[in-house]
């Protein structure tokens, strides 16, 4: 019987020479003798199995690379999709930035139109106050030019009364001695002329 040495090597790792040893003789005698013999066909059936024991250490082994170049692009894959969506979070985010800074200034220049709006409300309403002060103070002035004339046109209306309740009675007393003069003047003539 002619087993690999590597095989036996790997299913031998660990032991003490002595114990190398003699799994070395128990394959050689067994593997003695007729092929159709117990010992042979045990010794084939343990070398089968020792070969598939043997097998196990690579079998793992390419597991394990398989596992780690399986993990390495399933890493680089994850590292992909992390920088893309870092990349597209970095463009969001740049993108949300300028539109933030876009609203502070759209907010401040209105801010400022508001604030110049409101100054200049405060300036006409000012304005107004000032004419409206100046009304008012027109107003009492007139008002009381007007008091005054009035009160002068009240004082004239009773001079001119009294002077018209003079003159009505300057004239009915002319009209009376006219009129008495008239009659003396006629009662003379009469009497001058009979």
């Amino acid at each position: 019987m002619n087993l690999d040495t590597a095989d036996l090597a790997a299913l031998c790792q660990g032991m003490s020479r002595d114990e190398v040893d003699r799994v070395h003789r128990l394959l050689r005698e067994w593997g003695a003798g007729p092929d159709s013999s117990f010992p042979v066909q045990l010794a084939l059936l343990t070398s089968a199995q020792l070969r598939a024991a043997a097998s196990l250490p690579r079998s793992i082994d390419e597991s394990r690379q398989w596992l780690e170049q399986h993990l390495a692009e399933y890493r680089r894959q994850a590292k992909l999709l992390v920088d893309g969506f870092s990349s597209d979070m970095r463009g969001q985010v740049e993108e949300m930035k300028t539109i933030m800074n876009e609203h502070a200034e759209n907010f401040q220049a209105a801010l400022s139109r508001i604030k110049f709006k409101l100054a200049e409300a405060d300036r006409v309403a000012g304005q107004v106050k000032a004419s409206l002060e100046k009304g008012v103070s027109e107003w009492e002035r007139i008002k009381a030019r007007t008091a005054a004339q009035c009160e002068e046109l009240e004082q004239v209306c009773r001079d001119l009364q009294s002077r018209f309740a003079w003159q009505a009675i300057l004239r009915r007393a002319i009209w009376f001695l006219l009129v008495l003069g008239g009659s003396s003047v006629l009662s003379l003539r009469r009497a001058l002329w009979v």
